[in-house]
Parts: C-alpha cells; sequence; structure tokens
C-alpha cells in the first residue's frame, strides 16, 4: 500500500493514507470532534460486520423412524419435505422388505441429506443391508458427523455388538470425549434404533419395553457415559409410537433420575432428553401406561420431531409434527446466550460472535473404511455453554517510525 512520509521532530515519519486521516482528525482541533465520531461509527461498522459473518442462520433436522412403503410413508416424506430440512435423521426400520427400492424412491427429495442408523429390519444381508450401507456411504453402521455447531453420533443396536469393550463402544466414548472438548460444538445429540427407555406399550418383542434385555444394557453401558460428556439429546425408534421424556439422568435402574419438573423449557439441564419417534407411518404399538419421567406420548398419529437450533446456535426447539399439520409437542433448551460487547480505548469482543470458524457443512468424524476418525472442529468459540473465547481488538497503528 502507498506510503505518505511527514516531517516530524525532525524525523521521517511513514504513514498509511488511513492513519494519516486518523492523525489529521485527532491533532487538529478543528477535526478532533468529528473525528471521534467517524471512527466510533466505523468501529460500529465493523463490529456489526463481524457479528454478521460469524453468526448462526437457524437450521433444522426432522428425525423419524419404522417406515415402511405406504401411503402413510409418502405424508411422513411429505411432511419432512415441508420443513426444509438441512439434514434428516433416519432411526431405522425402513422398507420392511428384502429390497430398499420402494422406500428410496419414497424418500429421494431429500436422500443426500438423509444420515441414516440401522435398525433390525435392515441388519441382515437379506434384508438389503448392502444396499442401505453403500447407498449412503456407510462403513461400519455406527458413525458421527458435524453439522454448524451441533455434534450427532449414530450408534447401532443391530447389526453389531454395542457390549462394554466393543468396538462400537470404544468409539463411542471416545466419540462423545472428543465432542465435549470441542469448543467448536454446543450440542450432542444420539440417535439409535431400539430404545434405552420407553413407556409400556404393546409391541411383542422384548426390544419394546423397558425393562427388556436390549434397554437394560443400553442403559447400563451407555445412559452414564452420556451424562458425562453433556449430550443434550438422544432420539430413538423401535416402538411405534412418539414418546418425550423430561431431562432425565442415570440412576443404575429402570427408572431414571428427572432432573427438571418443567414441562416444556429448560436452560441447560442436567442429563438429556430422549425421544421415541417410531411414527414414520408402517403401524402403532398402543400405549398402555405413562412413567413419570415422561413428558408427551401419542400413539394416534403418524408424523415426525423436527428439531432447529435457533437463536445464533444456542437455542435448541424440538415440535412434533403430525403429517396432517397439527404440533403435538414442543419442549427447548436454552444455553448460554449472544456475544457481548465493550467499548473503551479498545475493543472487546466476547463470546460466541466475537471469533467462530464453525463450517456451515457436516464433515463426517470417520473414515471410509472404519468409520472411526479425529474430530474436525475448531479450537475458537464456545462449546457447551462452558468457557467463552476473548479478543481485544486494539486501535489503530497511527504510525510507523522508521
Amino acid at each position: 500500500m502507498e506510503q505518505i512520509v511527514l516531517p516530524r521532530d525532525n524525523r521521517m515519519v511513514f504513514m498509511r493514507p488511513g492513519n494519516l486521516l486518523l492523525l489529521m482528525f485527532l491533532q487538529v482541533p478543528q477535526f478532533r470532534g468529528a473525528g471521534l465520531f467517524f471512527y466510533g461509527i466505523l468501529g460500529l461498522v465493523i463490529l456489526g460486520a463481524l457479528g454478521a459473518n460469524n453468526a448462526f442462520a437457524d437450521f433444522n433436522f426432522p428425525a423419524v423412524g419404522d417406515w415402511g412403503c405406504n401411503s402413510n410413508t409418502q405424508k411422513t416424506a411429505n411432511n419432512i419435505n415441508s420443513k426444509g430440512p438441512e439434514r434428516v435423521l433416519a432411526l431405522g426400520d425402513y422398507s420392511y422388505q428384502n429390497s430398499a427400492t420402494c422406500w428410496l424412491n419414497i424418500v429421494d427429495d431429500f436422500d443426500s441429506r438423509m444420515r441414516i442408523a440401522i435398525g433390525n429390519h435392515e441388519d441382515d444381508d437379506s434384508e438389503a443391508y448392502s444396499t442401505y450401507k453403500s447407498h449412503f456411504n456407510l462403513g461400519n453402521p455406527y458413525y458421527s458427523f458435524n453439522y454448524n455447531n451441533v455434534h450427532f453420533l449414530v450408534m447401532d443396536t443391530d447389526r453389531t455388538s454395542f457390549s462394554s469393550g466393543s468396538s462400537q463402544h470404544t468409539f463411542v466414548k471416545n466419540d462423545l470425549q472428543a465432542a465435549k472438548a470441542n469448543s467448536a460444538i454446543k450440542w450432542i445429540i444420539v440417535y439409535l434404533h431400539k430404545p434405552m427407555y420407553t413407556s409400556p406399550n404393546t409391541c411383542s418383542s422384548s426390544g419394546c419395553t423397558n425393562g427388556g434385555s436390549t434397554a437394560t444394557s443400553l442403559r447400563n453401558t451407555y445412559h452414564k457415559l452420556f451424562d458425562d460428556n453433556n449430550v443434550d439429546v438422544v432420539l430413538q425408534g423401535h416402538v411405534h409410537n412418539a414418546q418425550r421424556t423430561f431431562p432425565i439422568k442415570y440412576s443404575g435402574g429402570s427408572t431414571p433420575t428427572k432432573t427438571s419438573s418443567s414441562t416444556t423449557d429448560y436452560n441447560d439441564p442436567q442429563g438429556e432428553i430422549f425421544s421415541v419417534v417410531g411414527t414414520g407411518g408402517i403401524n402403532f404399538h398402543g400405549l398402555s401406561g405413562k412413567p413419570s419421567w415422561v413428558r408427551f406420548q401419542q400413539d394416534d398419529d403418524f408424523g415426525i420431531l423436527d428439531i432447529k437450533i435457533t437463536n445464533n446456535g444456542y437455542k435448541l426447539e424440538g415440535r412434533y409434527h403430525t403429517n396432517g399439520g397439527t404440533q403435538l409437542d414442543k419442549f427447548t433448551i436454552t444455553k448460554t446466550g449472544p456475544a457481548s460487547y465493550s467499548f473503551g480505548p479498545s475493543l472487546t469482543l466476547s463470546g460466541e460472535n466475537a471469533e467462530s470458524n464453525v463450517q456451515s457443512n457436516d464433515e463426517n468424524t470417520a473414515n471410509s473404511n472404519d468409520n472411526i476418525g479425529e474430530l474436525p472442529g475448531q479450537s475458537q468459540g464456545q462449546g457447551k455453554g462452558l468457557n467463552c473465547e476473548h479478543f481485544t481488538q486494539q486501535g489503530p497503528m497511527r504510525c510507523r517510525e522508521e
């Protein structure tokens, strides 16, 4: 950039034109007030640009499982399409046939945005497991990915072992620890097919009962791990109805510890909200009871749980929308708010807006061979409502002496 040379106290001072203008404003009494006003406005413009460039636009990701290939399934797909999702979370059990074709045709409009969990109706080779695996570019049926400031962990309850010490257990443990430590991640969402918690229902499978061996093993192996690593929401299928718990923590038994009695709105609660969304269209399992730790449940309407991240990435909103257009349930989780700003001799920016390099597309944390790899992310930003990152930008350099 061009420099201008000015004499000053018998010395030559090299200055950029912008700094020369600032010096003129501040040193000449007639211009001093106008100069301070001008650079104050300029600072606000720069500050606004920083906030705009690093702010998150709202984004959403519907979730549902237990689809089938029928008119109800098509209505579920239409429901998802109407929400304009960035990602679609599929919770297992798709075509219920030995071919995936009919279901893939139904979800064709958004299948490039879909990330699937494997259910018990596609976990065998005779149920088109290889088709689902290749179509969605899976290595292992357990994997993880990021989208903006959300980390998604997809678990497998049917094809591979999830017992303590298994390869999947090791992957889940390492993945959650890395996500917790990643300052770019604000939310952690886990999804899997068979539930860890469920209300009593008419499903005859042992995997549909809260006291069954599958749910018991999943809880004992993973729920405390979820608590320790700040998981926010757990999405489940297999039971063909819709349920949503209060925030709950692991208790060591089939009755979890409820950490909040609020029915709708939560401020960074302890534990996780567990949701069953087995309402993709195949049929219903009638509900036969409601535990004290379950807030919402219904077995009459097919539909989806649409989760939206709002408030510059600091608020999670979950809504259950029926395929007929009715909202039956809503909950929100709010975390530490947006950046704060202070002005003085120097400009100080604090919080998520101050600096953020989170990408606006998802990144699969696993390689194509074994789905195990390093978790991507940047060091800037604020993670899980804990420590903010700060930086201080000093005022413009007035001159450079040579």
